[in-house]
């Protein structure tokens, strides 16, 4: 072998020949002893010792000739024949071999057979070094001799034959053979095949040989030592024949290999004389790889593996021994791709190659080429480049390859065999270290192209692999077929289970795997018409288009086109959506899916009610509750595996509600939004956002928390329109006035699973207007209050709480109402107005645009802060009142105690009957009657002096008849008055009593100190205020006395100013009355009245009795007046 073989160091020969005897090819590797140091220079070979056989021939012939003609049997020549002759040898070789080399012959004996041709047998022939060692060891040589020249005096030979030959053989650092021999050679010339060849045409030039024939050796043994390739070999059972023939000399050697596993190689080698050209055919049977890859740089290649190789291989070579062409037919049996021995092998059940060599263009064509493993099957031809072959060893190949049929199947790890039919590879084979870079690869199935590339290297610690591969289109289950069940298998389980049917394109994989480092496979893939499933739960995504990304131990799938079929509702457009795994390898796995959702409501909402989510079911809402279109985008985070529960999912969803309508979520309503704002997470669900119920205007949230205390509980939020026609809308019939005017209320509703709802709303009441007609309320629009409402939703509705606090007006109650939205009983426990109401009330309503019936059924009114109302309004529709009160106030002192009527409200004022007891004494009846200012009272009452004892406005009246009109004047607290009576009595009244004193009229001051004056008739026109009753006329008249009266009563502290005419003997003294007032005589006294009810101070003039009645008027003063500042 000319060539350093990779990790050796040494010079390069010149150019490469193919062989040189012995050939290491055929040898079995062995261990071998340490290498010797290598000599300074190269020792010159000398020519070889070919007179050692002529020399013991003549010897042999010149004593026993003619004895061994005569009798045929053996002559065993004398030690000292045998001494002589071998020291002539080694005489004759001294020029032939190295210094020190010397030949050692045990015995010779000869023998002439009986066709008279002349034999001699040497034994025990020794080729030795000058260290001793043997380099040749020949147990037996048999020499056949021309009978016909020794006869004439010439020796010349005929054939020789070896038996048990044993040689050693030592190849140098620098490629040379260590031969004992000295061969004529060039200078710097390496001796190889084509030098071995003209050695040999020499020897037979020689006359001793000249007619020599044959040379045949059996059981030939080789040792072969090659520094070189640090390599020893022992080859056994070795046979040669070497034929001599006119312009060709003919060499078959055949040897065995020792070892472990029989080999065996025979060479034949066929050379021309004139030139030294060859042809040389070499048959292996199952020789090592590694041994056929040493013997010539071309088959370097074959190094890699570790198989025995049985074949063929024809060669020719030039006349300096080159290479001119090389014709190889190998089969390899069970065996493996082990660059280095630290490298994992690659198995593979065989392989055979055919392929030729040009040297000229360094190339390998290789007809045909075949591998059998588990893994694969391959049938491909091509070529390679062998760079720098000819001068040395190749460190790269350059190959193309034509793929015929390539089957997959890495350890049964595919569904079924992939088969190609068709295919090329362009590759590059690094040597040392050994590595192969993929160019390009292209295989061919069916229409499908798939191609790839990468980098494959066999590094001290073991495989490492990069390949990157593509094909542009693939069904599913093409992809199922090609994916190995032991790469990313959870993803490929899933992949298989949860992507059905479709078509896969643009498909990019790539593979990599390092020493100590877990292999990482990717792959990613466009995808269309497929059928894709997120969950098991779930309906499949149909047409999808999208795309697939696995990455090491992630998985990612990306929706950009597609749809699912909801069990109700329709399509949902779920592109843009995504699912991804992020550790396959984990236990259980967990997905990642980001979810885009477009699609109507009812579909939307009956997807999010299957397992594991079952919203519309927790929430006891059908799917179907509304029209709408949804659009949502969520991140959802759950284990795979089975039996998935909602407490295993963890998700957050937002999306938006457009055009939402329903009928069904308030029953009877038909709620709209135009865009409603979605979010559920594991906490719960809310939706937000503006809408109209009934086009009544809102802005709301629904919330639903998902809590095992909070099971069937949820909650609506908002703002709303408070109106009277928002409540109009929403068929509430509230009467008219109540509500003015546009505000907002707050409320919230809370829903609880088998209960009514129940709502709370609020309100400060802004905006709003208010009227209660029946009580005279109103508030302004720009004013604000408080509101507040507790309802229960049921059928019908009702207010359990109302509590309203505005201008004024407190209301505390409950709402009763009936089927259709109308009120049917409130309750309002307390209803304070101002300062003049404080009641409790019963209101019921009477039907659509009819005012409720009132009932008052206790507490406090006082009349002087009753709002005054406009006489000349027109007279209403109103439903009538009844009215119990604790308390009627009429003006300061005077109320009226367990009031009771029935009245109905009219333009102007109330009318209707009543019944009280003036201070809580006496009892009187009247009636109320609308009037231009307001509401008038009439009081009636058969005891006279009772009700003004009682009113503590006179205390002394007894008896007497009762009449009392009271109309309002417009003033708050203020009426004109007019009172009548009848048999009326006066006892013990301290300014009357002083006044009779005064007048001096006898048995007057008696009767009225006793038994009373009666006074047959009394009447008064008067006005009654907050504070005072100014008198303007009053008169009392009965048959002693007659009386005028005008002036002024203080209610507070009781101070009188009092002025008027007493009239004494009135029942003869009346007839004056025609020229002045009732209850002035003819003559009169004029006095006045001044003090206090109870300490009056009486003044009487005496001097105007002088003055007739007709004259009275012209002196008479007027009545006295409250002043502003009083």
């Amino acid at each position: 072998m000319d060539d350093p073989t990779p990790g050796h160091d040494g010079p390069r020969p010149d150019r490469c020949d193919f062989i040189g005897p012995p050939q290491p090819a055929l040898l079995l590797e062995r261990p071998r002893k340490p290498r010797l140091k290598p000599k300074s220079a190269v020792r010159p070979h000398r020519r070889g010792t070919f007179w050692l056989v002529p020399t013991l021939i003549f010897l042999s012939l010149a004593v026993v000739f003619v004895g061994l003609a005569l009798t045929g049997k053996p002559i065993r020549l004398p030690v000292w024949m045998v001494v002589e002759a071998e020291q002539r040898m080694n005489t004759a070789l001294q020029d032939l071999t190295r210094e020190g080399t010397a030949i050692s012959v045990g015995g010779a004996v000869f023998v002439v057979d009986t066709d008279w041709v002349p034999r001699l047998r040497l034994e025990d022939v020794r080729l030795l070094e000058k260290s001793g060692e043997t380099a040749v060891s020949l147990p037996e040589l048999r020499v056949a001799l021309d009978p016909a020249a020794l006869m004439s005096g010439q020796i010349r030979l005929r054939s020789l034959r070896l038996i048990g030959p044993r040689i050693n053989l030592r190849r140098l650092e620098d490629g040379q053979f260590d031969l004992a021999f000295e061969v004529p050679r060039q200078p710097h010339q390496t001796i190889g095949l084509s030098g071995l060849i003209k050695t040999l045409v020499a020897v037979f030039d020689q006359p001793l040989l000249s007619h020599l024939r044959l040379i045949e050796a059996q059981a030939l043994t080789f040792r072969i030592e090659d520094r070189m390739l640090d390599r020893v070999w022992d080859l056994g059972d070795g046979r040669l024949q070497l034929v001599n023939r006119g312009d060709e000399l003919a060499v078959e050697l055949g040897v065995s290999v020792t070892g472990d596993q029989a080999a065996q190689a025979v060479v034949t080698l066929i050379a021309a004389k004139a030139d030294a050209s060859a042809r040389m055919t070499v048959t292996v049977d199952r020789v090592a790889a590694a041994d056929i890859a040493v013997q010539a740089a071309p088959l370097a290649w074959l190094g890699v593996l570790d198989a025995p190789i049985s074949g063929q291989i024809a060669s020719t070579l030039d006349q300096q021994g080159a290479l001119s062409s090389l014709d190889a037919s190998l089969t390899l049996d069970k065996g493996a791709l082990q660059p280095t021995p630290d490298t994992k092998p690659v198995a593979f059940e065989g392989a055979s190659v055919f392929f030729g060599y040009d040297p000229a263009r360094e190339r390998l064509d290789l007809r045909e080429w075949t591998v059998n493993s588990q893994d694969l099957a391959l049938s491909a031809s091509g070529h390679a480049y062998l760079p720098g072959v000819t001068t040395g060893i190749p460190q790269n190949i350059l190959a193309q390859i034509q793929i015929d049929r390539l089957q997959l199947d890495p350890q049964d790890a595919l569904e079924e065999a992939v088969v190609f039919d068709q295919g090329a590879l362009d590759f590059r084979v690094r040597m040392n270290p050994f590595g192969i870079d993929i160019g390009q690869a292209s295989l061919i199935q069916k229409g499908q192209r798939l191609q790839a590339s990468g980098v494959v290297e066999a590094g001290p610690e073991g495989w490492s692999v990069a390949v990157d591969a593509s094909l542009d289109h693939i069904a599913r289950d093409g992809l199922l077929a090609v994916w190995p069940s032991r790469i990313v298998p959870k993803t490929r389980v899933w992949v298989a289970d949860n992507v059905q049917e479709g078509q896969l394109s643009n498909l990019h994989a790539g593979f990599r795997s390092a020493p100590g480092a877990e292999p990482r496979f990717s792959l990613g893939y466009d995808f269309s018409g497929g059928n894709v499933r997120f969950l098991k739960t779930l309906p499949p995504i149909q047409n999808g288009r999208g795309y697939s990304v696995v990455e090491g131990k992630s998985y990612s799938m990306v929706i950009e086109e597609g749809a699912v079929t909801a069990p109700s509702g329709g399509e949902v457009d779920v592109a843009g959506s995504i699912f991804a795994v992020g550790d396959v390898t984990q236990k259980p796995a967990r997905a990642h899916i980001g979810v885009k959702a477009r699609g109507g409501l009812t579909a939307a909402l009956s997807l999010l009610d299957q397992k594991p989510f079952e919203f519309m079911t927790k929430a006891k809402l059908p799917v179907d509750l509304g029209d709408g279109r949804v659009e949502v985008a969520g991140q959802i985070h759950m284990p795979l595996r089975k039996g998935v529960k909602i407490h295993d999912v963890d998700f957050d969803v937002a999306g938006a509600i457009t055009a939402f309508s329903s009928d069904r979520l308030v029953p009877g309503r038909e709620l709209r939004a135009e865009r409603l704002v979605v979010g559920v997470t594991p906490a719960g669900m809310e939706i937000t956002g503006k809408g109209a119920l009934q086009d009544v205007p809102f802005e709301g949230r629904f919330s639903k928390v998902f809590t095992p205390e909070a099971k069937g509980i949820s909650e609506v939020e908002g703002r709303a329109e408070l109106s009277h026609s928002a409540a109009a809308k929403l068929n509430v019939n509230l009467p008219d006035g109540l509500l003015t005017g546009r505000g907002f209320a707050d409320f919230v509703v809370d829903l609880h699973q088998g209960q009514a709802p129940k709502l709370t709303l609020r309100s400060d009441l802004a905006g709003v207007g208010m009227g209660i007609p029946a009580l005279g309320w109103s508030k302004s629009q720009t004013s604000k209050g408080n509101l507040a409402l507790d309802l229960t939703l049921g059928k019908p509705a009702n207010v359990d709480s109302l509590s309203l606090d505005a201008a004024g007006l407190q209301v505390k109650g409950q709402i009763g109402l009936v089927d259709g939205g109308g009120m049917g009983v409130a309750r309002l426990s307390s209803v304070r107005l101002d300062k003049w109401l404080d009641a409790q009330m019963e209101l019921t309503g009477r039907g659509t645009g009819q005012t409720p019936a009132v009932v008052i059924t206790g507490g406090m009114l006082d009349l002087r802060g009753l709002p005054a109302r406009d006489g000349t309004g027109q007279a209403q529709a109103s439903a009538p009142m009844t009215i119990a009160l604790d308390q009627l106030v009429v003006t300061n002192g005077l109320s009226l105690s367990g009031f009771q009527t029935t009245i109905t409200p009219k333009a102007g004022g109330v009318a209707g009957d009543f019944t009280g007891r003036v201070n809580g004494q006496t009892r009187i009846a009247g009636s109320l009657a609308p009037s231009l200012k307001g509401t008038a009272v009439r009081i009636r009452s058969n005891d006279a002096g009772s009700v003004f004892s009682a009113a503590k406005v006179f205390p002394n009246a007894e008896g007497g008849a009762l009449d009392l009109i009271l109309t309002p004047t417009g003033s708050k607290g203020s009426y004109d008055g007019s009172l009548k009576m009848q048999n009326i009595r006066i006892r013990k009244a301290p300014a009357l009593a002083e006044l009779i004193n005064a007048i001096s009229v006898v048995g007057l001051l008696d009767q009225l100190q006793s038994g009373g004056l009666l006074f047959d008739e009394a009447e008064a026109i008067f006005r009654l205020t907050p504070r005072t009753i100014q008198i303007n006329r009053a008169s009392a008249v009965g048959a002693s006395l007659g009386v005028s009266l005008s002036g002024l009563y203080v209610l507070t502290g009781g101070r009188l100013d009092l002025q008027g005419v007493v009239s004494p003997i009135y029942l003869l003294n009346q007839i004056g009355s025609f020229f002045t007032r009732k209850g002035e005589g003819l003559f009169g006294f004029s006095y006045t009245i001044q003090g206090t009810a109870k300490i009056p101070e009486v003044s009487v003039n005496p001097l105007s009795i002088l003055t007739p009645g007709m004259f009275r008027e012209i002196f008479r003063s007027p009545p006295p007046q409250l002043e502003p500042t009083e």
